[in-house]
């Protein structure tokens, strides 16, 4: 009598265990659910509570990036991006922004597969040799036609705009907003500290 009490006690235990086991699960996929940022305003909190921590200019109001970035390749779980643009070819600012943004990818760990590197040329001043050395040095960057006056036009609704004389990087969500940028004064390390606050606080999906 006593083992078969002993062994009643077990069960109820395990099951205990259990229950509080698929509670946590459901309280993480819950809390997952609940941080994603549907609306322009739940973006911006978003950013307001990592808030103070962010390196990066705030883009306000968010971009649609969508109609740059349509010549990306569709993944299962989108993808955060570094996205590069704006100067004349690639000058000395645009290629240091490329190296900084490969070494800020790989430094990412584990979180480096949630992301990716897009560079929007201006076909019409890079020429093809700087593109293939490009292509050469940066194996897994995305590299896509930029059009200018559409590119232009989608900035020039936000505090990101500027004349484009000059390469600037931008953090674009996985529904393709643009949501900071850095101009060539900010340092691989200001992106690398909002790329990790932004994937920590942002579901796996």
């Amino acid at each position: 009598m006593v083992e078969t009490t002993n062994i009643t006690k077990q069960q109820r235990g395990f099951q205990y265990q259990i229950w509080l086991m698929l509670l946590i699960v459901g309280g993480v996929i819950l809390a997952g659910f609940l941080m994603v940022p549907k609306t322009e305003l739940q973006r911006e909190q978003m950013i307001s509570i990592m808030g103070t921590t962010n390196l990066g200019e705030l883009v306000k109001p968010t971009l649609d990036f969508g109609p740059l970035l349509s010549g990306v390749e569709v993944t299962e779980k989108p993808k955060w991006k570094i996205v590069i643009a704006g100067g004349a070819g690639c000058d000395n600012v645009c290629e240091d922004m490329l190296f900084n943004s490969r070494q800020v990818h790989m430094l990412l760990g584990k979180s480096t597969r949630r992301v990716e590197r897009v560079y929007l040329a201006d076909m019409a001043t890079v020429d093809t040799e700087s593109l293939e050395l490009i292509k050469l040095q940066h194996p897994f960057l995305t590299i896509l036609p930029n059009n200018i006056d559409v590119f232009a036009q989608i900035v020039s609704k936000s505090s990101a705009d500027w004349d484009l004389q000059e390469a600037r990087y931008f953090v674009v969500t996985p529904d393709l907003k643009a949501i900071l940028y850095y101009t060539k004064e900010f340092d691989g390390a200001g992106l690398l500290d909002d790329l990790k606050h932004l994937l920590k606080y942002s579901p796996d999906r």
